[in-house]
């Protein structure tokens, strides 16, 4: 999505909570310098975040034990691959035009891509990572919600978990809609009073507006690592919830309140992670992927400059060819093409680093080639 009428200077950035930057369902095509601020300040400050109302809370800390559900009926891993990778719950959509309001007093015009979701073949996906995929649910009580991990898959880069929120007078926890699965996914309200994530991720969580009801919320949740440590020291991905008796948000952005906070970490019912396999280019281009996401260097092989390596924008298009001559558009930028469930740049020791999960999944041995900026990489 871009719009190519507005512009924004830097001293309108500092001005935004992460809370509001991640609410903005467009995207602006930025001056050089200002992308390259907005990247380094929200990196900076998402990790100082986590840290500060996760990790090192004031408040006390609660261990708690998952909770097991116990005989769980309505998931098999043939649900969750239709689910989560398939089109089971989401329609594919064309690329269109929404006017939006920029809550500066002007309205803009944004292109929301063309979507397209594809059917699973059960039988291949088991053989693909069903030994991977974890369905043993744990289920979690916060304040008056019960949140339930039902399914979950995940790699060195990227995790995808399949979750239930329940709440008897209501889940108002997240804001959503069909536009907002179509951009950057549901965010929590300002009514929350909570916050729940895999530790050191950044992720998208789409909505399945057709099985959730007003007190039975489903959602998928597409997490990338943030911060190079979701699984740091060879451990497993544990969810990080945040709590308080009143708007989890409000608190956050008071300084004088942040103590109220409480923090609880719960294991995951993960399996051993999937593989991963590496692609390289003639021009000195990496890449490594699994079935379920894939991780590129912006910085090596593909002509652009450092400035420029930092910031999604400029990976124009990415094409996964299939030896049989089939082919997996990821990104076509000039096409108003993203099937991607969720993406991420500024990641690494250089800050070069782009990270995606697939909204589909990819068998790696059938692969002929990636096709980056019209860039050929192959397996190594």
């Amino acid at each position: 999505m871009e719009n190519k009428k507005y512009s924004f200077d830097e001293k309108s950035f500092p001005n935004w909570t992460v809370e509001e930057f991640d609410q903005i369902q467009e995207e602006y095509v930025f001056s050089n310098r200002y992308r390259h601020g907005i990247r380094k300040t929200v990196r900076s400050y998402r990790k100082a975040l986590a840290r500060r109302h996760f990790a090192q809370a004031a408040a006390a800390i609660v261990a708690i034990v998952a909770l097991p559900v116990g005989v769980y009926a309505a998931v098999s891993h043939a649900n969750f691959f239709r689910n989560a990778f398939g089109d089971a719950g989401r329609k594919s959509t064309a690329a269109h035009e929404e006017i939006m309001d920029t809550g500066k007093g002007t309205q803009a015009t944004v292109v929301y891509p063309e979507r397209e979701y594809v059917n699973v073949d059960e039988d291949a996906a088991e053989a693909l990572i069903g030994e991977y995929v974890s369905d043993e649910p744990v289920s979690v009580p916060i304040n008056d919600h019960t949140l339930t991990i039902d399914s979950v898959v995940w790699d060195k880069n990227a995790i995808v978990m399949e979750f239930t929120l329940d709440c008897p007078t209501g889940v108002k926890a997240l804001r959503y809609d069909a536009l907002m699965n179509e951009g950057k996914g549901a965010s929590f309200s300002e009514e929350s009073t909570f916050c729940f994530g895999v530790k050191d991720t950044a992720r998208s969580i789409y909505v399945d507006l057709d099985r959730t009801t007003e007190t039975s919320l489903h959602g998928y949740y597409y997490g990338v690592d943030a911060f190079g440590d979701f699984h740091a020291g060879g451990g497993e991905p544990v969810l990080e919830i945040g709590y308080a008796d009143v708007p989890y948000q409000k608190l956050m952005e008071d300084a004088e309140t942040a103590d109220v906070l409480n923090s609880m970490e719960v294991a995951l019912p993960t399996v051993n992670p999937v593989a991963m396999t590496s692609f390289s280019s003639s021009t000195g281009g990496t890449l490594e992927l699994s079935p379920i996401s894939l991780q590129i260097d912006m910085g090596k092989g593909l002509g652009l400059s450092e400035m420029d390596a930092y910031d999604p924008y400029y990976l124009e298009t990415i094409i996964i060819e299939y030896e049989d001559g089939s082919a997996y558009t990821v990104l076509s930028g000039p096409d108003h093409i993203d099937n991607t469930a969720y993406l991420i740049g500024g990641l690494g020791d250089s800050q070069t680093e782009i990270a995606m999960v697939f909204n589909r999944l990819v068998d790696p041995a059938a692969i002929r080639q990636v096709t980056v900026n019209g860039i050929s990489y192959t397996a190594e």
